[in-house]
């Protein structure tokens, strides 16, 4: 789209946190600045280096916290009144919004106004973690991309070069843990959390495999005050029930084959579908600011009840 000049003027970057949405709106923003000759980004022209140290003047740049309803309307209004302003220095005003799914209905209408009759001369990168969180007539003025995670050899080495202390071994396990997430895995690393969430996402699986409901709910009470624990374990914990559905036909994501074996071999795909189900719906419930004591509750009732 960029070869041929004609880049949409409305692009929704959908996936996980810390997949590189962000990321790839800069590395946008770069290739449509950049003045350089030869492939761009150049990396080296004025434009390319305002980008990259942030101070472009032609980047409105917003991104809201990560709960219900957290992209105020007011600062789409912002948006909208700064739109109508002709570029600094460079071809396009672009905008940077994440988070959009924290956006209201009524937040989500607003920037719909200026979607449908943009100046020639913005461009609206939008990231969200789900693009069903967005209005359907929002969608339908975005092209949308969704994003992947990268092949885990290839994180690792990503990784490794970032974080010269960490071993490869190291790195090509949290890269798999994380489905190819650079943003997790590096995360995991950096604050040794990888350990903990490996420690419980297994504590999870063996309370299942025992039918213990006191094991399961002891095991969730590390969640109690800690809620970016909770969703990084579930996260680990339903790449390992999906490990357990393909056994035998696939390799292993979560670099837990053994856990995923047992699992496997006890219950049925059916229930192994319906423990997945079950992470995406609490997936989405740490995402809303839910009471972490009901939060608990609710992972264990969850669970039991999708084992049978």
């Amino acid at each position: 789209m960029m070869a041929t000049g004609h880049f949409p003027h409305a692009v929704l970057l959908e996936g996980e946190t810390g997949i590189g949405k962000r990321t790839l709106a800069h590395d946008i923003a770069l290739n449509l600045f950049c003045r350089g000759e030869g492939e761009k980004p150049c990396g080296h022209c004025a434009q390319c280096s305002k980008v990259e140290k942030g101070i472009h003047p032609d980047i409105y740049e917003y991104t809201a916290p990560d709960r219900v309803k957290a992209f105020h309307i007011d600062r789409v209004r912002e948006v909208k009144r700064d739109a109508f302003m002709r570029p600094n220095e460079a071809d396009w005003r672009i905008f940077i919004l994440g988070n959009c799914q924290s956006m209201s209905a009524e937040a989500q209408n607003a920037l719909l106004k200026i979607l449908e009759e943009p100046p020639t001369y913005a461009l609206f990168l939008l990231t969200a973690t789900n693009k069903s969180a967005m209005l359907e007539t929002v969608l339908s003025r975005c092209v949308v991309l969704s994003l992947e995670g990268v092949p885990a050899a290839q994180g690792a080495d990503y990784v490794c070069a970032q974080m010269p202390s960490v071993s490869h071994e190291e790195a090509l396990h949290a890269c798999e843990v994380w489905g190819g997430n650079l943003g997790k895995a590096m995360e995991s690393l950096s604050d040794g959390r990888l350990s903990k969430v490996n420690q419980l996402a297994n504590g999870m699986a063996e309370a299942l495999l025992s039918g213990s409901e006191y094991r399961l709910l002891k095991t969730c009470s590390e969640f109690r005050w800690d809620r970016e624990l909770l969703a990084q374990t579930l996260t680990l914990f339903k790449t390992v029930l999906r490990d357990a559905l393909v056994y035998g036909s696939s390799e292993p994501l979560s670099g837990n084959a053994a856990m995923a074996e047992q699992l496997a071999a006890t219950y049925s795909r059916a229930k192994l579908m319906r423990m997945v189900e079950a992470m995406d719906r609490l997936q989405q419930l740490t995402l809303v600011n839910a009471n972490m004591q009901l939060m608990m509750t609710r992972v264990c009732t969850e669970l039991m009840n999708a084992r049978g």
